[in-house]
């Protein structure tokens, strides 16, 4: 008995129409493929002579049929679209009387969830019906095996009427192998017309798409049903046969794999599929290159870098014999571990463009600028010739005019360069990305939109993959963190990302930084050791002094800026000894500048100042930091100029430092006498605080009164002086500060003072 003949007959309209004429009619053929109902819908004409699988018909049977129906028997006769019967179609042929045909459909998607819902007794989601339909073909038998118990085993019964060569080409076609017949005659050892004529018969038989793909049913089914060996074997043989013609064959090798079938003749495969698939697994592509064995080291130091395993990817270098790729990993390694310097000297070596790019960038990162000039005009002697040689060329010319040229050409310069690094360079194993590079540059000067921009769609196209995935969620957090958005911040810094140094130091800054203008002295303390180790495991560089000065205004508020002092000694070495270009200064400086202030040492505070008012001409963003550093010392004194103050907000604010704006407003706010100006400038503080949806951290656990008292006592007035500020007693201003403090685990009035110091209260 069919399968079908105990369930619903699900037949679209138009076929429907059509039955209802055979019903009527002297004689019904009905045509499809196995599986697709013929079988159950045979006995629901009412005619006396049926006969189920018309393509087997032999002569003796179709005269005898033929005889039959003269006499006046009425017949149903259901057959496959293939083979194509002689017998059979003479008899149809002959047929007298009227004749209706049939050509059954597979189920539309809604069918094939009736169906489901009808045997399995219970509703069937459209995402369980789409996958069946998918599966399945819409063929209402293949339907049924794939709701049993067993469906590889229940499907199995399709394939005993197959010849060997059609299971062979079924199982070659469920392996992976394209649909092409003369592929299929050399890897199979058929002649043209067996490969043929078996695609005719799977096809019949319902286990082919249109196209020539196998349904999955069909794949996984013949998959069970072959031997492993038989399976393995025509693996072999495809995988070969498409390395030889220059095809992909990545499908082929994990298969092998899964079978357990990893021998040296596979060698050429192996390369080759890891070569396929190393950007987007990387880790696979180091296991197929560790496979391949020998002559393929510098591949397999390449995946094993992009995967993150600079130990094993350093160890697979031959730093004698090594060429540019490799040299590359090797420097890379050095590199996300605190060494560009080493990374950089490492480079000279290579003449290939881009090596002796980042041979430049970790120099000039060191603070070694004529060994930077001397590897850049070398490179410059040999013309660029490929992509890579450009990107090569233009990344030194911009990090070497970030020193020693105009700051805002080199930033143009290294947003141009960023979008060089296409697919086919990004694909390469390097210190660090261009795109990486040209948001920080952009950072240092103050164009924060840019970066933000830059970083965004890196981590749009990185999809958590690749090498410097990490470090481009990070440095777009820091932008989110200068330009006041904590929260983003907060979901962008995750701990998983700090997996090398490099990215470690930043991570331990972010937490720093997000802990301190929250004011939670709690967080701050237990960021700090981390931070401290980060310190201590990577040496100081041009493109670390963020963190480096973020740590150290975190130390000054917690009391352990002798832990970071002599880091901070480095960072101005370092920028001396490059002349203190204004591009890589004015922001550490900046920071350097409020670190002093919190540590009470206003000799520094000035040093920082004069340095920022040095680089006022060639940097937008440092005339505007030197103005906001001037208005801040001032105000901290009683003098407040108020228009002076909103300009330098306004310009803050304008080079995306919204959190630094409403807190250079407030501060002034809270220091001038002129009620007038106080609410001017409050205003303002209000308006900018508000205008990036940044969060203002511990200012939210407060109320707004508290929020009030808080401002004042930062600003170092008694509770006298704050009840009278705010019309209410000294007593009730005392109660308000207990239970600021409590709120944020501040033991005494000089750990309150420290934890509201970067508040922003506006």
């Amino acid at each position: 008995m069919s399968p079908l003949s105990d369930t619903p007959l699900l037949i679209d309209d138009g076929t429907n129409r059509t039955l209802e004429r055979a019903r009527g009619a002297d004689h019904v053929v009905l045509t499809g493929p196995a599986g697709c109902g013929k079988t159950a819908l045979l006995t629901t004409f009412g005619h006396p002579i049926v006969v189920d699988d018309g393509h087997l018909l032999g002569d003796d049977e179709a005269d005898r049929l033929l005889e039959e129906a003269d006499a006046g028997g009425r017949l149903a006769v259901a057959h496959r679209t293939w083979p194509d019967n002689r017998a059979l179609a003479r008899l149809i042929g002959k047929l007298p009387g009227s004749v209706v045909r049939v050509q059954l459909r597979p189920l539309s998607r809604e069918h094939v969830r009736s169906l489901a819902a009808h045997v399995q007794d219970a509703e069937v989601s459209e995402e369980f019906a789409e996958l069946l339909h998918e599966r399945t073909g819409g063929t209402p038998g293949f339907v049924l095996d794939e709701l049993s118990q067993d469906p590889r085993t229940t499907f199995t019964r399709h394939f005993d009427g197959l010849s060997i060569a059609s299971h062979d080409v079924l199982l070659a076609l469920a392996s992976g192998a394209p649909f092409d017949v003369g592929l299929l005659t050399a890897v199979l050892a058929l002649d043209l017309g067996a490969v043929s004529e078996s695609v005719e018969a799977l096809r019949s038989a319902g286990l082919l798409r249109i196209d020539g793909t196998p349904l999955a049913v069909a794949a996984d089914a013949i998959e069970t049903y072959a031997p492993a060996e038989q399976r393995a074997d025509l693996l072999r043989k495809l995988a070969l046969n498409q390395v030889e013609r220059a095809q992909p064959v990545a499908g082929y090798a994990r298969s092998l794999l899964d079978l357990g079938v990893a021998d040296p003749g596979l060698a050429a495969v192996f390369v080759a599929a890891g070569q396929e698939v190393i950007d987007d697994d990387p880790m696979f592509a180091a296991r197929l290159f560790t496979l391949a064995g020998t002559g393929s080291s510098a591949l397999l130091a390449r995946a094993r870098a992009l995967s993150g395993d600079l130990d094993g990817a350093v160890s697979a270098v031959d730093l004698e014999h090594a060429d540019a790729d490799a040299l590359l990993v090797a420097a890379t390694a050095l590199t996300l571990r605190g060494q560009v310097g080493r990374g950089g000297e490492l480079l000279q070596r290579s003449d290939n463009g881009l090596a002796l790019g980042f041979a430049v960038t970790g120099l000039l990162g060191a603070g070694r600028l004529q060994d930077a000039l001397t590897v850049q005009a070398g490179a410059r002697s040999h013309p660029a010739t490929s992509l890579t040689d450009t990107l090569g060329h233009r990344l030194a010319d911009v990090v070497v005019g970030t020193v020693t040229g105009a700051p805002m050409a080199a930033v143009a310069a290294s947003v141009a360069t960023a979008g060089v690094n296409q697919a086919g360079v990004r694909a390469l194993v390097q210190p660090d990305s261009p795109t990486a590079l040209a948001a920080l540059i952009c950072v240092h000067a103050g164009e924060l939109t840019v970066a933000r921009s830059l970083l965004a769609k890196a981590v749009q196209d990185d999809g958590g993959r690749g090498l410097h995935a990490d470090r481009h969620e990070l440095l777009l957090a820091c932008v989110e963190l200068l330009g006041g958005d904590t929260e983003a911040a907060q979901r962008l810094s995750r701990p998983d990302l700090a997996r090398e140094p490099r990215e470690a130091l930043l991570a331990a800054a972010l937490e720093l930084g997000i802990a301190r203008r929250a004011g939670d002295l709690r967080a701050l303390w237990s960021a700090w050791e981390p931070a401290q180790r980060a310190l201590v495991v990577h040496p100081v560089d041009l493109y670390t002094l963020i963190p480096l000065t973020e740590i150290a205004v975190a130390a000054a508020r917690i009391g352990q800026f002798h832990r970071v002092e002599t880091h901070l000694n480095e960072a101005w070495t370092l920028l001396a000894d490059l002349g203190d270009p204004p591009l890589w200064s004015v922001l550490p400086r900046w920071n350097a500048f409020h670190t002093a202030l919190l540590l009470g040492d206003h000799g520094s505070a000035k040093e920082h100042l004069t340095i920022l008012d040095a680089a006022a001409d060639a940097l937008p963003f440092a005339r505007a930091l030197s103005l906001a550093a001037h208005c801040w010392s001032r105000a901290g004194l009683g003098d407040v100029d108020h228009a002076r103050v909103e300009a330098a907000a306004r310009e803050l604010h304008a080079h995306g430092m919204r959190a630094d704006a409403a807190r250079l407003a407030g501060h002034a706010a809270m220091h001038t006498t002129d009620r007038k100006a106080m609410t001017r400038l409050l205003d303002i503080a209000r308006q900018f605080h508000g205008s990036g949806g940044q969060s203002s951290g511990g200012a939210q656990v407060l109320s707004e009164r508290e929020q009030e008292v808080a401002a004042l006592v930062r600003d170092g007035l008694t509770y006298r002086e704050v009840g009278d500020a705010l019309f209410i007693s000294a007593k009730t201003v005392e109660h308000h500060v207990t239970r600021i403090r409590n709120k944020l685990g501040a033991k005494n009035r000089r750990e309150l003072e420290r934890a509201l110091a970067d508040v922003d209260l506006s």
